[in-house]
């Protein structure tokens, strides 16, 4: 049953507790305020940043406990916003249990002012390069679409910011699909499920379940795109039209795939070659099954391939994503902070040919490093490890030669003098960044502006040698 407090919430009246002012407790506030919406805010402790990001919400009448979360907040609450880092066993989680507040995420909440189908995607690995890449697709193709969501804007600051007719392409979490029972996405993504965030889930099976919900609500009307290999599980709900992308071939009859190097899509009896794979902009076997996945979502709002194809050509790419940062003689710089769990590694193991100086660790999510143990022994001249997770990866990989470092700086000096004059120095840490960073963005950026110090240092040199 569609609960009485949306229709309360839908009408602008009532108070909405929201728990925790990241980027998306501070959007559903501000769509909460919009449409009329009493606030009350819980932060344990607000940044600077943070606190200059909520000056103009308590202008507008919220309210904010800062500080240990009393139950008596929840009081005269509709409803709690959970923000995605908030675990279920946070007291006042338990607490709104007790009293039967609904708890639901931000996303939930903002979907529900959205009148233009939703996009959206989730999954281990690739989903912040696929919702980018399927919003430049449907933009290329000439449908007005913005990226949100998990990818760095909530999905409630970009309905506030957007004009009507907006189509959002959403990234979303496991975490923020466990609170959105209600959401329905017009076309979704599974792009793959590998072991992550078991930490908070507890379970490969409880987080895969959490993936899943993200079809729950869909209809037979809407279209579900599964990544290599993914089966519906059982107990999972999945009515929509299933299109997968299997690059190595499918028997399916709604399938794309490659052959003789061109994507395909067949649809029943119909077989259409739609793009040269070594057109699509990004390399990699794992952007290939992205550009496939965003290429496939778009389909559901445009159907004429001609369309779809501009796109894929000419996509630029993400920060953080095996993004190269920096060049020494024939040393590479690779900043791919992005990488957060042991799926993410490998990957970024398997994408050079070069001898690689590895920079790993970070906060450890309970992911299986053994496992990539002789792909490690195999690509990586050596090892630098840092974080809480450091001497946990060295232990899983006795075949390589490694070492510690006591931060990124020291780790990057370490890497170069260890790269020789060909090699490649990646960071791709397979860990979260919690330990040392405020999150991979900030981990991504330091290293970053370190390498590029570096290079710095060593070019007006060089060039004084060529005079």
């Amino acid at each position: 049953m569609e609960a009485d407090f949306w229709e309360k919430i839908d009408r602008g009246e009532g108070r909405v507790c929201v728990l925790g002012l990241g980027r998306s407790g501070l959007g559903a506030a501000r769509l909460l305020l919009r449409r009329g919406v009493r606030v009350r805010a819980l932060e344990l402790r607000l940044s600077d940043e943070q606190r200059a990001a909520w000056q103009p919400l308590a202008a507008a009448g919220a309210e904010l406990i800062e500080g240990p979360h009393p139950e008596e907040a929840l009081a005269d609450c509709d409803l709690l916003i959970r923000s995605p880092g908030v675990p279920g066993t946070a007291p006042i989680l338990l607490a709104a249990q007790r009293r039967e507040v609904p708890v639901r995420s931000e996303l939930a909440l903002a979907a529900r002012t959205v009148t233009t189908p939703i996009l959206a995607i989730t999954g281990t690995n690739g989903k912040t390069t696929t919702t980018a890449w399927t919003a430049h697709i449907l933009r290329r193709a000439g449908v007005p679409a913005v990226a949100a969501g998990n990818i760095g804007r909530s999905l409630a600051d970009a309905v506030l910011g957007e004009a009507p007719g907006t189509i959002f392409v959403a990234e979303v979490s496991s975490f923020q699909l466990e609170d959105s029972p209600e959401f329905h996405p017009r076309a979704a993504t599974i792009l793959n499920i590998t072991p992550d965030h078991i930490d908070r889930h507890g379970s490969l099976a409880a987080y895969s379940a959490a993936k899943w919900n993200i079809a729950a609500r869909q209809e037979p009307g809407d279209l579900l795109v599964l990544g290599p290999g993914l089966q519906v599980p059982g107990g999972a709900t999945a009515q929509a039209r299933v299109l997968r992308c299997e690059p190595n071939g499918s028997q399916d009859h709604d399938v794309l795939y490659v052959k003789d190097g061109w994507v395909h899509r067949r649809t029943g009896p119909t077989d259409q070659s739609w793009i040269r794979a070594e057109e699509f902009s990004l390399p990699g076997p794992h952007n290939l099954v992205n550009g496939m996945v965003a290429v496939g979502l778009a389909s559901a709002l445009v159907t004429e391939p001609g369309r779809l194809t501009a796109g894929l050509r000419d996509f630029g790419g993400l920060p953080h994503r095996l993004e190269e940062v920096g060049r020494l003689g024939g040393v590479r710089l690779i900043n791919d902070s992005k990488s957060t769990n042991v799926d993410s590694l490998r990957v970024a193991l398997q994408s050079y040919a070069e001898p690689i100086i590895l920079i790993a660790g970070g906060r450890d999510k309970g992911g299986p490093f053994e496992e990539l143990a002789g792909l490690a022994a195999a690509r990586v001249r050596r090892l630098v490890a840092i974080g809480e997770a450091a001497e946990r990866i060295r232990s899983a990989w006795p075949g390589v030669p490694s070492e510690r470092a006591e931060d990124l700086e020291a780790a990057l000096d370490r890497a170069l003098a260890a790269a020789g004059k060909t090699a490649v120095v990646l960071l791709s840490p397979g860990c979260a960044s919690f330990d040392m960073f405020r999150n991979y963005e900030e981990r991504g950026d330091v290293f970053r502006a370190l390498v590029q110090a570096r290079v710095a240092a060593v070019t007006p040199a060089r060039a004084g040698e060529g005079r």
